[in-house]
């Protein structure tokens, strides 16, 4: 089979995912922009937009605060 012949088409095989223009934010985008709002379409490849585990190799443990209490008489 070719690479153009397969069934199943996906992401690892070169066809699959929406045309260009046709994404449900693209949509939103172009129907708000109709409207006149503005809307602000956040970029998840931006790496500031992402989420990622937190590094914690370099935490420090700090010892607890110890409350001295006076002795009852």
């Amino acid at each position: 089979m070719s690479k153009g012949r397969v069934w199943n088409k996906g992401k690892r095989n070169g066809g699959g995912g929406p045309a260009p223009g046709t994404s449900y934010k693209e949509k939103l985008e172009a129907t708000l922009k109709e409207k006149g709002k503005y809307v602000e379409v956040i970029d998840l490849k931006n790496p500031i937009n992402q989420v990622k585990q937190m590094n914690r190799d370099n935490w420090v443990e700090r010892p607890v605060r110890v409350i001295g209490q006076k002795p009852k008489v």
